[in-house]
């Protein structure tokens, strides 16, 4: 199901953008594409669509992080998808807003677990977090493009990170860090163009 949620993503994306006839954009430059870096998304990239819809002021907005790290002797991947539907309040696709929308960050993991005759066999862990989201953002320019977003991610669940190990009929669970528990505060800047 995980496997399924980029390409869903992305097609959602692109089928809105393409839900009115083609000689309609939102604006002049009604797609963006740039660069978001802070919390909890870490660094990845954001797309934007503004449609003519509600006086062209309601945009598709999608983010995607993929980043590989190494902590502690363990290996986790951590992944950050999120698809909302953007409000501008006073412009058309610019200046202040507020969202709404779901993401789902990924943690893939694996790290080394003992077992009592002190030998060790690689434990893995495959965890998701779904979250529904708000925020509220500012974007400034036009071709170019500098935006800022608050808010919260409110997690449906709370998951165990821990890495599950099994060698000779023993299961053993050992737990890792994570800076993400579940529900977060939103706090990202980032950047990029429109066309």
């Amino acid at each position: 199901m995980k496997n399924l949620l980029l390409p869903f993503s992305l097609i959602a994306f692109f089928a809105l953008a393409n839900v009115v006839d083609s000689n309609v954009y939102g604006q002049e430059d009604p797609f963006r594409i740039g660069i978001k870096v802070g919390f909890p998304q870490v660094a990845g990239l954001n797309l934007e669509y503004v449609t003519p819809l509600l006086n062209k002021r309601l945009a598709a907005d999608v983010d995607l992080s993929y980043i590989p790290l190494n902590p502690n002797g363990g290996k986790v991947t951590y992944s950050d998808y999120a698809l909302f539907a953007n409000y501008y309040f006073s412009h058309e696709g610019r200046g202040f807003y507020g969202g709404l929308g779901f993401s789902r960050m990924g943690f893939d993991a694996t790290k080394d677990v003992t077992f009592s005759d002190g030998t060790t066999q690689q434990g893995k862990a495959n965890l998701a977090i779904n979250s529904l989201n708000l925020k509220i953002g500012g974007k400034y320019g036009k071709s170019f493009y500098f935006r800022w977003e608050l808010g919260y991610s409110l997690a449906f669940s709370s998951p165990v990170f821990e890495v599950v190990a099994t060698k000779n009929g023993e299961t053993k669970t050992q737990s890792f860090n994570s800076p993400i528990k579940g529900s977060v505060p939103i706090a990202d800047i980032g950047f990029g163009v429109a066309f």
